[in-house]
C-alpha cells in the first residue's frame, strides 16, 4: 500500500457518522480517489503487458525448442505421403491397363457374337461384300471390252448392247 493510499485510509470517515469536512475537502477527497482508481487501472494495464510479454518469450522459447522435431516429423509425413501417391499412381495406371485389356477382350467377343449371329442368318460379312463388288466391276469392265467389240464400225456411240 502506497503512503498515499494510507493517508486516504486514514481520512476516512466512519460510515454512519456524518461528514463534517467542508465541501472543497469533499471533492479533494473525490479527485484524489478518482486519480487513485486511475493508477490502478494504469497498473493493471501495465501488469498484464508485463505478464503477456513474458508469456509470449516463454511460448518463443517452447516453439524455438519443437521446431526441429516438428520438421523431422514434417519431413517424415511428407516422406509417407509421397510413397503413398506413388502407389497410388502406380494402382492407378494398373487399374488403366487391366480395364483397357478388358475392353480390348470385350469388344474382340463381341464382334465375334455379332459375326456369328450374322452368318447364321445369312448376311454376308464386309469382306465377301467387297469382294462381290470387286467382281462386280471386274464382270463389268469384261462386257463393256466385249460390247465395243462386238459393235460394227459405224455404230459406234449407239449405247451398247443391242
Amino acid at each position: 500500500m502506497t503512503e498515499e493510499t494510507r493517508a486516504d485510509n486514514e481520512r476516512e470517515v466512519p460510515q454512519g457518522e456524518p461528514s463534517a469536512s467542508p465541501p472543497g475537502q469533499a471533492e479533494d477527497a473525490v479527485v484524489r480517489g478518482a486519480r487513485l482508481l486511475a493508477l490502478a487501472a494504469l497498473g493493471a494495464v501495465v501488469a498484464a503487458g508485463e505478464g503477456s510479454a513474458r508469456f509470449f518469450r516463454a511460448l518463443v522459447e517452447k516453439g524455438e525448442r519443437a521446431e526441429p522435431q516438428a520438421k523431422e516429423r514434417l519431413e517424415a509425413l511428407s516422406r509417407t505421403l509421397g510413397r503413398a501417391a506413388g502407389r497410388f499412381e502406380k494402382g492407378a495406371r494398373e487399374l488403366r491397363d487391366r480395364a483397357r485389356g478388358l475392353a480390348r477382350r470385350g469388344g474382340r467377343f463381341l464382334d465375334e457374337k455379332v459375326a456369328c449371329a450374322l452368318r447364321r442368318a445369312g448376311v454376308p460379312t464386309r469382306q465377301e461384300i467387297q469382294d462381290l463388288i470387286a467382281r462386280v466391276d471386274a464382270l463389268g469392265a469384261r462386257l463393256d471390252a466385249l460390247a465395243e467389240r462386238l459393235q460394227p464400225e459405224g455404230r459406234s456411240g449407239s449405247g451398247g448392247l443391242t
